[in-house]
């Protein structure tokens, strides 16, 4: 049994960035071409520095304490506040902003780093600027000149925050629902009053920042019914010239777990509010803020399983229990066989979870600055349908993750104060916002594979079975001509698949959780056989590289993990043979 030395989420970053050349290939993009890797690295380190050792002790304290709500103002955590003014002193919101509103300038693969490391010391502190760059982006692409210069310095600063509300009781993810209303105020079309309850707004009110940007849904007195129909407004907490805007909080949840965030109620009473994007194409301008959303809560999850993993390897390091067969007394319990499955199956999953989210970063850079305008377009569909990927599978990794972290510990682990418990509770939300995962595989069936033909998942799997089917022969390794067989069979299953999601949507509908698992392990499989290549190539000298650690996952990954793609795979082909079960 191979057991590899515990590396850190910052040195698996760097070996993404330096060995996988996505470092390389962010300086073939035009605005990127004067940053190195050696310095995007080296943000990796400071960004873990900073999360070490200001957000991690403070993750105990916030679940401790949680929020406080009285008469309309919300008290976070203790230091949750000081905390926030060194992240924001340091530049932090500001890494991937137009560097002409004070932004640096830096690709977006940064801030998921940035993301991911503060997010694995505090998911609930780091879900007050989680949604910033969101908004950042929503605002910068789609807000009108009058509204991107009165508001945005101050959100790419960090000294506002901002939130998204979409959601209302008894409107979760059915945004055609949603009663929210705006009555415009001038003839123009720009200005109106805003009147209506959102719940669960993660940061609708905290202690952190002066004023709050509210990204709102709502419909205008002449919208048509369903989502079509919505428009979106920036409603801000504070007004242009000081005055208190009519919004407040009503409340917040007492939570389950990442109680230091404040999930808020909150009530608009004829809150001045400004058109975002065109009248009645809200959503357009909403889902590129949700899309980012969702990517940084895949980034988020992959902090979360490095950090439940990194605790349990500790223990299991440390914990005497038993005797393995043909080894003295008093050895670790990282020793025994069913530990090292449960220590070795987190690292594979958050490290290949890593692989996933760092490339569809890169796409997402890719589809803003590719030198002409069919690669953007390409590089933007293949982020287009990573992400839902990225957001389903890290999630669904770091709880289980989590879980099995826990295992590890044994009794201990249900005890508060070993922490990892703690972990478990936060890991379990993100599965569920920014559209649950049962909607991520919808969202990939039916716009990402089926809206075009399968074309875009077509190109990504042949880069996929490409590197397979080269590793199959420099790494030698059995595994990867036995996926190589897996895409095959996908490829075969994919036209039946399309056409049963149109004639017969609800029986595809059924295994969309399987297309997810399948799409996903073939992707891996791709990057697994990257990986493996890339780390003999370097000879194990890049940074935080070990030679041989990525081959040693991608056989675990081949063996264990493998035969869980084909039974996914297997479980479609048997719904399109027989879908009238669905019915």
């Amino acid at each position: 049994m191979h057991s590899p030395e515990l590396r850190s989420a910052a040195e698996d970053i760097a070996f993404v960035l330096e060995t996988l050349g996505v470092g390389e290939a962010l300086t073939r993009l035009a605005p990127f071409e004067e940053f190195d890797t050696a310095t995007l690295v080296q943000v990796v380190i400071e960004a873990a520095r900073f999360a070490r050792e200001v957000l991690a002790p403070l993750n105990a304290v916030g679940d401790r304490e949680g929020c406080t709500w009285r008469d309309g103002t919300v008290s976070t955590p203790a230091g949750f506040a000081e905390a926030y003014r060194q992240y924001r002193d340091a530049g932090w919101p500001s890494l991937p902003c137009d560097p002409s509103l004070g932004g640096q300038g830096l690709p977006l693969v940064t801030q998921i780093a940035v993301q991911e490391l503060t997010a694995g010391a505090n998911l609930a502190w780091t879900m007050y600027p989680g949604i910033l760059h969101g908004a950042y982006e929503c605002v910068h692409r789609f807000g009108s000149a009058a509204l991107r210069n009165a508001w945005l310095a101050p959100l790419v600063s960090g000294e506002w925050l901002a939130t998204m509300c979409l959601t209302e009781p008894g409107a979760g993810s059915d945004l055609g629902q949603i009663r929210t209303r705006a009555v415009w105020t001038d003839d123009e079309k720009e200005t109106v009053r805003v009147t209506g309850e959102k719940i669960f707004i993660s940061g609708g009110e905290q202690d952190l920042t002066p004023n709050i940007v509210h990204l709102v849904l709502a419909r205008t007195q002449d919208a048509p019914s369903g989502s079509a129909g919505l428009s979106l407004f920036l409603v801000p907490k504070v007004l242009a010239h000081g005055e208190r805007n009519e919004v407040r909080c009503t409340g917040i949840e007492h939570k389950m777990g990442i109680r230091g965030s404040a999930t808020c109620s909150m009530a608009f009473e004829g809150a001045t509010g400004y058109l975002v994007g065109e009248v009645h194409r809200g959503l357009e301008a909403m889902f590129a803020m949700m899309n980012s959303a969702r990517l940084h809560v895949g980034a988020s999850a992959v902090g979360l399983a490095q950090g439940a993993y990194e605790m349990s390897v500790r223990h299991a390091h440390e914990r005497v229990q038993s005797r393995v067969p043909g080894a003295d007394a008093g050895t670790p319990i990282a020793g025994h066989p069913a530990v090292w499955r449960l220590l070795e199956g987190q690292r594979v999953g958050v490290e290949g979870a890593r692989l996933l989210l760092y490339r569809a970063a890169l796409a997402i850079d890719e589809a803003h600055h590719a030198a002409t305008p069919a690669m953007r377009t390409d590089a933007d569909a293949l982020a287009a349908l990573l992400t839902p990927i990225v957001k389903a599978t890290a999630t669904a990794q770091a709880f289980h993750g989590a879980s099995d972290a826990l295992q590890v510990f044994g009794g201990y682990g249900y005890v508060e104060e070993t922490g990892i418990s703690q972990f478990v509770r936060d890991a379990r939300i993100p599965m569920i916002y920014e559209g649950t995962n049962e909607i991520q595989a919808i969202d990939l069936l039916m716009r990402k594979i089926v809206k075009d033909d399968g074309a875009t998942l077509s190109r990504w799997l042949a880069w996929g079975q490409a590197q397979v089917r080269e590793a199959s022969v420099l790494d030698r390794l059995s595994g990867f001509a036995d996926a190589s067989h897996a895409f095959d069979a996908w490829t075969d299953l994919m036209p039946s698949l399309i056409a049963l999601s149109r004639t017969t949507p609800r029986a595809a509908l059924c295994v969309a959780g399987e297309v997810m698992q399948a799409v996903h392990g073939l992707s891996m499989a791709g990057l697994w056989a990257q990986a493996s290549m890339a780390e003999a190539e370097s000879g194990g000298t890049s940074a935080g590289s070990t030679s041989d650690v990525k081959r040693h996952a991608a056989r675990y990954w081949l063996k264990f993990e493998l035969p869980h793609t084909r039974r996914a795979m297997a479980m479609v082909a048997a719904q399109i043979q027989d879908p009238e079960t669905a019915q």
